[in-house]
């Protein structure tokens, strides 16, 4: 399977090492807007010699495409020409860019969408009740140093190195959430593809004396209620949490796996 990869920073680099061990995949092709990025990373490479190549080039030469860059780019790759053909997969892990995308997903006919669980768990449950759900609240809570350069956080003047404990800094719905914490969020946005729920009542908590990025969330419906708890130690970017590598890692296995487990 020919691989293409958008955005090289730490799981874009995980996952290009991933392949150039598997045998099952071939990276051919890379791009950042870093280009710089690109090439050192190749040269770090042993099984694989992709090129750099523009996002165009990329997505028309891959089976698999992989998007780890930011939520900015993922409608220029929805709507990208060359995307919506058969046999052709696109892994987007910036799922908080499909927000303000929906009409351009649900316009994909042919090309299968894969989005990873990332950094929290339970989502084959949350849309196991899709439908059926009256309340649904996200808490995240992260060390301080993984808020840094929110535009929330910036707008808003939030002096971060001036707690000294846990403070709520954010209240309020998903578009919000998504817009002011772009690299923080990817969770509401993974939440709510997977319930269509509309209501989300997000919160986000900066905690001075953190050691995990902490995911709670609480569904409440004529099912009952569902209660899930992840932490996760950060990466080497505190922004991602390291379990959001992993579900991807485990996403493209999936791919050359027979047997699948949960929906």
């Amino acid at each position: 399977m020919k691989v293409g990869i958008i955005g090289c920073g730490f799981i874009g680099s995980e996952l290009a090492y991933f392949m150039d061990k598997s045998k099952d995949f071939q990276l051919i092709g890379m791009n950042d807007i870093d280009k710089n990025k690109v090439y050192g990373l190749i040269k770090n490479l042993k099984g694989n010699n992709p090129k750099f190549m523009d996002i165009d080039e990329l997505i028309k030469k891959s089976d698999l495409i992989v998007e780890s860059a930011t939520k900015n780019i993922v409608k220029d790759i929805l709507s990208n020409k060359n995307l919506d053909k058969k046999n052709k997969r696109l892994l987007i892990m910036s799922t908080g860019g499909l927000i303000g995308s929906l009409k351009l997903l649900n316009n994909i006919k042919n090309c299968e969408i894969l989005l990873p669980s990332g950094a929290i768990a339970g989502l084959d449950a949350i849309k196991s009740v899709s439908g059926k759900i009256k309340s649904l609240n996200l808490a995240t809570t992260k060390p301080v140093k993984g808020l840094e350069g929110a535009p929330y956080i910036l707008k808003n003047k939030i002096v971060l190195s001036d707690i000294t404990g846990k403070r709520t800094v954010f209240k309020g719905n998903l578009s919000d959430a998504v817009g002011g914490f772009p690299q923080n969020i990817n969770v509401a946005a993974a939440l709510f593809l997977a319930s269509k729920f509309d209501n989300i009542k997000v919160k986000i908590i900066a905690d001075k004396n953190a050691k995990y990025n902490t995911h709670e969330i609480e569904a409440i419906g004529d099912f009952g209620v569902i209660t899930i708890k992840t932490q996760n130690l950060p990466s080497k970017n505190p922004k991602t949490s390291y379990l959001a590598l992993l579900s991807a890692v485990q996403m493209i296995k999936s791919l050359k796996n027979n047997v699948k487990i949960g929906s």
